[in-house]
């Protein structure tokens, strides 16, 4: 049985390694943005309001964002590991809807952030990441 990477030419190969690699860092990203989520979560925890608009604000986004980073994980690794084309163009379709996420996470996040700013001028103790 022969290895499918033999019968690549040298240029699909190495396009594949970089895509392996690509795929790679975007699984570490996955493992960052779940760590940012679960910190922001444990500090909301401890938090004297948390109840708080922005606070709840930056606990979605990082969740939106976490959720967004892996969709598109998933979604690169089956373009990466697929033959298969109307399957490959799901995989990107998935890719891209992370993407999406991935933004409007940061978004939600960045206008919680700008909300605890605005608290932390009257009361300085709020932490923004």
């Amino acid at each position: 049985m022969t290895n499918k990477n033999e019968n690549l030419s040298e240029l699909e190969q190495k396009r594949l390694s970089i895509e392996k690699q690509i795929a790679i860092g975007i699984w570490i990203q996955v493992i960052g943005a779940t760590i940012e989520f679960l910190g922001i979560a444990k500090l909301r925890g401890i938090s004297e309001n948390p109840d708080s608009i922005p606070e709840k604000e930056v606990l979605s986004g990082a969740a939106i964002q976490a959720i967004g980073t892996f969709f598109e994980a998933i979604g690169v690794s089956g373009q990466i590991t697929e033959s298969d084309n109307r399957i490959k163009l799901d995989a990107q379709k998935l890719a891209i809807t992370g993407d999406w996420l991935q933004s409007i996470g940061a978004a939600l996040e960045a206008a919680g952030g700008t909300g605890e700013f605005v608290q932390e001028q009257e009361k300085p103790s709020l932490f923004v990441p």
